[in-house]
C-alpha cells in the first residue's frame, strides 16, 4: 500500500468525526450554510457552476457532486430559470458512515450522498453522462486526484464543465496531516497538483482532452482558494 494510501485511510476516521459534529452542532459556526444544505429550494450560488449553467440550454441539467459529504453544498435550483431541473447526484467514499450519522439525529436532506470513489466514477456512471461535475476541498483530500479529475473528464458531455474549488496548498499549510496529502495551486493560469511524491501540471495532462482555465481566488476562514473551470473537448 503506498504511502498516500496509508495515510489516507488514517485520515478517515478525523473526517467522520468532522462531519459527526457539523450535524450535530448544525453546522457550528457554519450554520446559515448547513440551512442551504438542507434546503430543497435554495438557488446555486457558485459563480463557476451558475457560468456553466448559462452555457447549456437543456431543461435538465444533472449535476455530479464528488466527494460531497453528508450533504451536497451545491444549490438546487438555477437562480436565473427556476423552471430548469437541476438533478444533483452526490458520490463520497464515506457515505455509508454519513447516513448513520444523519439517520441517528434525524436529518434528512434532499439529495441522498452515494457511496462511490471519485477514481471509479467513470466506471460506475459511464461517458458524457452528466453536464458539470463539481468538487469542492474535496479530491485533495483523496488518494488520487489526478486520476478523479480524469474521471471527471470522462463522464462530463463535451459542452459541460468541471468545476474545481479548492485550498491554494492545503496540504503543505495542514503539514500533511490526516487526509491532507495533496496541494492545488495556480503558476501563470496553468493548475498545478502536487503531494510529497507525485507532481502534476493538470493543464499540460489534460491537454489533448480539455481546456483549464484556473486562477487563485482570496479567501476568509482559512487560506486563499484556488478555482479552475475545464471544459472538455469532442471527443475523437
Amino acid at each position: 500500500m503506498s504511502s498516500t494510501s496509508s495515510s489516507w485511510r488514517r485520515g478517515l476516521p478525523s473526517e467522520v468525526e468532522f462531519w459527526e459534529e457539523y450535524i450535530r452542532t448544525g453546522g457550528g459556526e457554519f450554520h446559515d450554510e448547513y440551512r442551504e444544505r438542507l434546503d430543497p429550494t435554495s438557488a446555486i450560488t457558485d459563480p463557476l457552476i451558475i457560468d456553466a449553467l448559462a452555457r447549456s440550454s437543456s431543461e435538465l441539467v444533472r449535476i455530479l457532486d464528488v466527494g460531497a459529504g453528508p450533504l451536497t453544498a451545491i444549490g438546487k435550483r438555477d437562480p436565473s430559470d427556476p423552471q430548469r431541473k437541476i438533478e444533483i447526484v452526490a458520490i463520497d467514499p464515506l457515505a455509508a458512515e454519513y447516513r448513520r450519522i444523519l439517520e441517528s439525529f434525524g436529518v434528512a436532506g434532499p439529495v441522498m450522498t452515494e457511496p462511490c470513489r471519485g477514481e471509479d466514477i467513470a466506471t460506475r456512471f459511464g461517458r458524457d453522462t452528466f453536464d458539470i461535475a463539481y468538487a469542492r476541498n474535496a479530491i485533495d483530500h483523496s488518494i488520487d486526484p489526478m486520476s478523479i479529475i480524469e474521471n471527471m473528464v470522462e463522464v462530463v458531455r463535451p459542452a459541460g464543465m468541471i468545476v474545481l474549488r479548492h485550498y491554494r496548498r492545503e496540504a503543505e499549510q495542514m503539514r500533511y496531516e490526516q487526509l491532507h496529502q495533496w496541494n492545488f495551486d495556480v503558476d501563470h493560469g496553468r493548475l498545478l497538483l502536487w503531494g510529497k511524491r507525485d507532481r502534476f501540471d493538470v493543464t499540460e495532462r489534460l491537454g489533448s482532452k480539455a481546456a483549464v482555465a484556473a486562477r487563485p481566488h482570496p479567501g476568509s476562514h482559512h487560506a486563499d482558494w484556488v478555482e479552475a473551470a475545464i471544459s472538455p473537448r469532442e471527443r475523437d
